[in-house]
């Protein structure tokens, strides 16, 4: 290599060039490179729904949903099964590990489904199975309008598909929420008992005349002409006017219409949308992975202009959702952060060296993070949070390296070396410890890419995009430096013997330190147990903070089972409400569904005709005139005002989580056989844990029993009327469910012909007259069957195959969802009866339990590499010792920083503690390094440790100083993500530093006189 970098500084013209040809090739591939707001970390996921009509969600449960969770049991990376069994419906969701590759889950998936069907009961239809649960849209875009029915929303929204979906970069454009049109048949029940017939002969009627057979051809010597016979509906007219009836004394003919309100309308419980309080669809774009969302949304925002001017006015078009603004906005937002950060380590670098010294030295930080965006092109790594706040982290990192060989190559052309022999002399004499300090910050870093699960995926960016900074910064510091610094370097102006007063009191406290050295230790240590037992316990514990973004979502489920009318109500409701917050800028409801997937951690829904869903955007305002400091408190004001003002149903406001969807910081799964013990413990425990302080928004998942009313048959009876359970069950369905008898065809399209009765009441139930199917006759209900109230579940949820109840708690803000979590398990559970159930924990805590212990298992491991790494490079066992025993002291920064500034300790500011073993380790090699050359050039052991100090100052002061510069704008950033883990590098780093200049040489200093008397001994006895 010394040979390359020699070559590399007589050639330096041509460096230069190949510098250049690298910085437009970085340049090419942060112009090209993907952008993303976010890391995809999506799972693999499917919904399988099997309708089982007329079954119980008992009967549901034991004959579907279990038989498809344990197929799916079986199959490999399962992470976890959601069964949900209503009456007539099963749903199961099956979630995958992050790991498992996609296409295969799913053909297991199907696999296991098909093996399930050949066991389920006839009645059961074939499974639906939805592949695209956690394909999230890239755009979301509402057509609404007052003066527009939803079938005209929908022809406007073909007109924006066939625009868009020809754009590159577009996978598939979709309509959501268009709600067609049916031919309702509303049989009034009163004048159909007047006649011989059943509604469900009256449903028969009408298939048989609504009908099309071909009639055939008659053939002629000339040739043959084809016959038909007309036999379908052509209008509305047609079908009110079908003859269902003629009497035989009288031949009085009866028509639909005599007994019947036909009429068009749109069709009952489906699912719809609605924008900002008016009727709406959805356009769904989804962009092709791999491109460049924010260049293909130009694209799209053009196209979607060119539409909107071929429109109505009083059309209201609104983005939604609209991912290349967000990503743009995410983007731009870091780069200014990584631009404020190079900026003022370019200051602190012109600060600390001469201005051709500076400008040599700097140029490692857009070169090395250029070259970074090349080999970011060409390993897939996308622009994102993660990989740019690795850029920032990095910042200080890029420049140790140069600051190192620029003041090595100054110190001896300073000595009168030739220019050309100092360059190479000097990056000769650097490159070996410059090269462990480069594999040891690495060892630092890898293992973290070992992290596990959702969070391993989601922050995995970080450590990859370190590690090439890192080795990027290496390249440019040992072949490119060199050769600037041999164009621009000159000999440095004798400065003043005055030396400036941190220098000076760093020679004062490691000469105090050197002659306290025992006490110095034992000092140390104490400040660090005091910070970790007195400081850190009081710091609040986080997995993830909630994402930063103007939007959070309601869920809603009406307190009526089963219709989606009073979910539209109860949705109407809450718009009304929320209108009137100052704060909230658009909402956009789904009525039956959920609103289509618009963010990565957004949670995955099923459909119900009892849940609604609501999208708010908001802005809080300007900081100084705002209601509200933040988004939790915002949240939970919405909360409150949920909870005291809307009566029929189950509201909960939540902000979006980060990398992994979360119902809740605080969840409780309470499991066990018996319905009645799960809904009596799940009742107690809401009550109570409401109770204790910080607890907010307390709620289940298992609705309240609710009644039924139960059709009680004189089996008797019935057979001696001729009528079957057939026979009731068919025409009563009719009569409540209602029958599609068949399609109307106008225009092109068709619509179906629903058969219904107007029975809202007991007893027009029961005065309905059931036609037995073997003597023609009519009998009211009530003759052989007693209609009574019943008692019925409506939901029962299972997960992992055991019957379930998921308990919520969301906290307040300043209090902490892991103690609250310690307090419900040590405190409330032990007095309460719980015989019966299995209460588990699937919250914060154990998030926060799992991940910590991964990474500290990590860092443990990254540890140890480092230490081979050190004892290969000082040949010794007890001087890499004596670097490491700074890393556990550098905690006492990390967690004083954490606590000045009021953050948590949370998985981000955890892996900023663990970046730090890199940085203190890097600086504590070139000072043990310096230390020995010292003691060979013939100082004692104490005056090497103020020597090496003496000579390392500049640029370990200068080194420690730029990483923290560069990360001032990240802390400042307000980020509750990348907040916590800056203030925990910045001030650990601070701490770090003063260990690096006084602990380090101390501690040398002890171990190194301890093993000199050793040796000593030995001699002694061996010359004995």
């Amino acid at each position: 290599m010394n040979k390359l970098i020699k070559q590399l500084i007589k050639e330096r013209k041509v460096t230069l060039f190949l510098a250049a040809i690298i910085a437009f090739l970085g340049i090419y591939a942060y112009y090209v490179l993907p952008r993303q707001e976010n890391p995809d970390v999506s799972f693999p996921a499917a919904m399988i729904i099997t309708p089982y009509p007329g079954a119980s969600p008992i009967d549901v449960k034991d004959l579907v949903t279990t038989k498809i969770e344990d197929e799916l049991a079986e199959l490999d990376g399962i992470d976890e099964i959601k069964g949900i069994s209503n009456q007539g419906l099963s749903i199961t969701v099956v979630m995958f590990t992050v790991d498992t590759e996609y296409n295969k889950a799913m053909q297991d998936v199907r696999n296991a489904v098909a093996d399930a069907e050949s066991e389920l009961p006839n009645g059961a239809f074939i499974s639906e199975i939805n592949t695209d649960l956690v394909e999230t849209a890239g755009m979301i875009i509402s057509l609404s309008g007052a003066n527009y029915s939803y079938e005209q929303l929908g022809s406007f929204g073909e007109l924006f598909k066939d625009e868009l979906t020809d754009i590159d970069g577009i996978t598939k454009f979709e309509i959501e929420g268009e709600v067609d049109k049916e031919v309702k048949v509303d049989i009034d029940i009163a004048k159909l008992n007047q006649l011989d017939l059943s509604i469900a002969d009256v449903d028969s009627l009408i298939q048989v005349q609504n009908i099309e057979i071909p009639s055939g051809k008659i053939e002629y010597e000339s040739g043959e002409i084809t016959v038909k016979t007309p036999g379908i509906y052509n209008n509305i007219e047609d079908i009110k006017n079908t003859i269902i009836s003629v009497s035989r004394e009288t031949g009085v003919v009866t028509r639909l219409s005599d007994i019947a309100n036909v009429y068009m309308d749109l069709e009952d419980g489906v699912e719809k949308y609605k924008q900002n309080g008016l009727n709406a669809v959805l356009l769904t774009g989804y962009f092709e992975e791999g491109k460049n969302v924010v260049l293909v949304g130009k694209d799209v925002r053009l196209a979607l202009d060119q539409v909107k001017a071929q429109l109505p006015k009083d059309l209201i078009v609104e983005e939604v959702i609209y991912q290349p603004d967000d990503v743009s906005k995410s983007v731009n937002d870091f780069m200014i952060n990584l631009l404020e950060g190079i900026a003022l380590v370019v200051i602190i670098v012109f600060l600390g060296m001469g201005l051709r010294n500076a400008l040599v030295v700097s140029t490692a930080i857009p070169l090395s993070i250029l070259m970074t965006f090349g080999v970011m092109y060409l390993m897939k790594i996308y622009i994102h949070q993660m990989s740019l706040t690795a850029l920032i982290v990095a910042l200080g990192i890029l420049v140790d390296n140069a600051i190192v060989i620029s003041d090595t190559i100054q110190v001896r052309i300073d000595d009168g070396e030739n220019k050309l022999d100092a360059c190479y002399n000097g990056t000769a004499l650097s490159s070996t410890p410059i090269f462990t300090a480069t594999l040891t910050t690495i060892a630092a870093f890898s293992p973290l890419m070992g992290m596990p699960g959702v969070a391993g995926e989601f922050l995995g960016s970080i450590p990859r995009v370190l590690i090439i900074s890192i080795i990027a910064a290496y390249i440019v510091s040992m072949f490119i430096t060199p050769a600037m610094a041999a164009i621009s370097f000159k000999p440095s102006k004798k400065k003043s013997d005055k030396e400036n007063i941190v220098r000076v009191f760093f020679k004062k406290a490691l000469q105090l330190a050197l002659k306290a050295k025992t006490v110095t230790i034992i000092a140390t240590f104490l400040v660090l147990i005091l910070v970790v037992k007195l400081l850190m316990p009081q710091l609040p514990s986080e997995f993830f903070p909630y994402v930063d973004k103007n939007l959070f979502y309601i869920e809603m489920t009406t307190e009526i089972t089963g219709s989606i009318d009073a979910t539209e109500k109860l949705t109407d409701e809450v718009v009304d409400l929320l209108s009137n917050e100052s704060e909230i800028t658009s909402y956009t409801v789904g009525v039956g569904n959920g609103v289509p997937k618009y963010y990565i951690s957004a949670p995955i829904v099923s459909p119900s005709d009892d849940y609604g869903q609501m999208i708010c955007k908001f802005d809080l305002g300007d900081k100084k005139n705002r209601r509200f400091n933040n988004n939790v408190e915002f949240i939970n004001y919405i909360q409150n005002q949920l909870d005291e003002k809307i009566a029929g149903g189950k509201c909960s406001a939540r902000l979006l989580a980060n990398a992994k969807p979360a119902d809740a910081k605080v969840i409780l799964r309470i499991s066990g056989d018996n319905l009645d013990r799960l809904r009596e413990v799940s009742n107690i425990l809401k009550d109570e844990i409401s109770k204790i302080p910080g607890t907010t928004n307390v709620r289940h998942d298992m609705k309240d029993s609710t009644y039924q009313l139960e059709v009680k048959v004189d089996e008797e009876k019935a057979s001696n009327l001729g009528i079957t359970k057939y026979d009731i069950q068919k025409q009563i369905n009719v009569a409540l469910y209602g029958s599609t008898s068949s399609v109307f065809r106008r225009d092109g399209n068709e619509f179906n012909i629903k058969v219904n009765s107007t029975i809202n009441s007991i007893e027009e139930l029961k005065n309905l007259e059931i036609a037995s199917s073997m003597t023609q006759n009519k009998i009211p209900l009530k003759q052989f069957a007693q209609v009574k109230y019943g008692k019925k579940e409506d939901t029962i949820n299972t997960y992992n195959r055991d019957q379930s109840v998921q308990l919520l708690v969301n906290e307040l803000p300043g209090y902490d969802p892991t103690d609250i979590e310690n307090i419900i398990e040590f405190e409330l559970l032990p007095k309460i009866d719980t015989d019966g159930v299995k209460i588990d924990f699937d919250g914060e805590r154990e998030n926060i339990a799992e991940n910590f212990g991964v990474v500290g298992l990590l860092a443990i491991f990254a540890i140890f590499v480092i230490y081979v790494i050190l004892v290969v490079q000082f040949n010794s066992f007890m001087q890499p010792v004596v670097i490491l025993i700074t890393i556990p002291l550098s905690l006492i920064g990390s967690i004083l920083g954490l606590y000045l500034f009021n953050k948590p300790l949370s998985l981000t500011a955890f892996l900023g503690i663990i970046a730090l073993i890199g940085l203190v380790v890097k600086n504590g090699i070139l000072l043990i390094e310096y230390i020995n050359d010292a003691r060979k050039a013939g100082y004692s052991i104490d005056e090497s440790c103020i020597d090496a100090v003496g000579k390392r100052f500049n640029a370990i002061i200068l080194s420690a100083t730029t990483t923290v510069i560069g990360l001032v704008p990240l802390a400042i950033s307000g980020s509750g993500l990348f907040a916590p883990m800056a203030i925990s590098l910045m001030f650990g780093l601070i701490i770090s530093t003063f260990l690096t200049m006084v602990v380090i040489p101390v501690v040398y200093s002890l171990v190194e006189t301890w093993l000199e008397k050793v040796k000593g001994k030995k001699k002694v006895i061996i010359q004995e």
